[in-house]
């Protein structure tokens, strides 16, 4: 399969949680966002995804994204929800991740994002949650409430500058297990240059099988999170495909 499969873990006050939708859920098992990512390590995954879900820099998620970068033998991409000026930048490349994609908050300062892109090249991809609407797809900022503007114009800008890929996620699926919006990240794809990784509702091996599916239209990655949890997936056999 030539996909990317990236397990993720999200990280709220140095602890795993869940994004369902919009709102922040607690995991309750794997409650350790190193063991959670050895774990991945240990069943195969290349890649490795943390999403740090707050809206402020917290300095336990900087110190856990950091355990892990330095504790890993695997790629370590990396989500700050609060990275939007070159001072939260720097203070998250320094955790050591080899990727880092900078969230829907960030875009809201277009010129910013396309310097950022410009000043640390591959490093640095761009996250967009996407709201579908009859007006047509929208971003959405981080947890969902504000509203960036049309997704169109953004991809435009970030494909323009250059940027190395862009993590598409439907956020009315984010963790709701109900299968991923293929329709959504087809048009994405139709519309930039940019590597696009999939995400939202991807629940079992067919809902792969179907991401897998756009990777000559330039899907090339998966995030795959709540369903690894639950066990409606197993990551060695989403690994296998």
């Amino acid at each position: 399969m030539s996909l990317t499969v990236f397990p993720s873990v999200h990280i709220d006050g140095g602890k795993v949680v869940h994004l369902v939708e919009d709102q922040v859920v607690p995991e309750a098992v794997e409650t350790d966002p190193l063991a959670v990512a050895l774990k991945f390590q240990r069943q195969g995954a290349s890649w490795v995804h943390l999403v740090a879900v707050s809206d402020h820099l917290d300095e336990a998620d900087l110190a856990t994204v950091t355990r892990i970068a330095g504790s890993l033998r695997i790629g370590v991409q990396a989500l700050f929800c609060s990275v939007t000026d070159d001072g939260t930048l720097r203070r998250a490349l320094r955790t050591g991740c080899a990727r880092l994609n900078l969230g829907s908050a960030a875009l809201t300062d277009l010129d910013w994002c396309a310097a950022a892109v410009a000043r640390h090249g591959d490093r640095i991809g761009v996250s967009t949650l996407v709201r579908t609407t009859p007006q047509g797809p929208r971003v959405a900022t981080d947890g969902g409430a504000g509203d960036v503007g049309d997704l169109w114009p953004v991809i435009g800008r970030l494909d323009g500058a250059g940027c190395a890929r862009c993590l598409v996620t439907d956020i009315s699926r984010e963790g709701m297990l109900t299968g991923p919006n293929l329709s959504l990240f087809r048009d994405v794809c139709a519309r930039t240059a940019m590597p696009v990784l999939a995400a939202g509702g991807i629940r079992g091996l067919d809902d792969l099988r179907a991401v897998a599916a756009l990777a000559p239209h330039g899907v090339t990655g998966a995030v795959v999170g709540r369903a690894l949890y639950t066990g409606a997936l197993s990551l060695p056999e989403a690994l296998a495909l």
